[in-house]
Formats: C-alpha cells, structure tokens, sequence
C-alpha cells in the first residue's frame, strides 16, 4: 500500500516538476541573445531554397529567417532546436552518405558573424 502511494505521488509530481523545468529552459532560450551564425547561400546552391525558406510556399513572411523564429513569440523558444535541427540535421545526413557536407560539431564553424545573408 505504501509503495503504491508513492507511486500515485511521486510519478506526478516527478513528471510536474520536469514539464516545469523544461518550460523554464525555453523562456530561458527565448530572452538570452543570440550568437551570431553565418550561412553562405554560395555553398547551398544544390538545396532548393524551400527546403529553409518555408515562407516561400506558405506565404508567412518575406525576410530573413530569423525576422520571425526569433521576433514572433510563438515560436522563439525554439530557434535552437529548430535550426540545429535543419542544418547540422542536414550536414550530418550529407556526411552519413560519403558527401561533402559542412560542419557538424565545432560550435565556431557556424556561429561567427556573417557580411551577407
């Protein structure tokens, strides 16, 4: 009986405090600066362009990316995820299958300032 009763405690207030948290990390996300990325569109000339720029298709904005996922609070806690997720996701998966691809892992490789967007 004890056993189950910590069970039917523990279990939510365990899951509680991790959601909590884990919102905690992104307003965290979301008010810090960002660090500055570089991206040459010279490099990427074999991707089509819809493949980053979803604007184009859906009609959300013109601009730059970063005129809406860091600006538009619905969704600037995610800018991260979001972009490590398409372009290192996309430079690993180039790397997995013996192509050239660009970096995956030094921090610096990307984010440093950029001249021209």
């Amino acid at each position: 009986m004890q056993r189950l009763l910590i069970i039917l405690i523990g279990v939510p207030v365990l899951i509680g405090a991790t959601w909590l948290a884990h919102l905690g990390q992104l307003e965290l996300r979301s008010n810090r600066p960002m660090l500055a990325v570089t991206f040459a569109h010279a490099d990427h000339t074999t991707v089509s362009c819809v493949v980053c720029h979803h604007n184009f298709i859906d009609r959300t904005g013109p601009g730059l990316c970063f005129d809406c996922h860091k600006n538009d609070p619905s969704v600037n806690a995610l800018i991260e995820d979001q972009f490590h997720d398409l372009c290192r996701g996309c430079h690993v998966e180039r790397q997995s299958a013996g192509e050239e691809a660009g970096p995956t892992r030094r921090c610096d490789s990307c984010h440093t300032a950029d001249d021209a967007p």
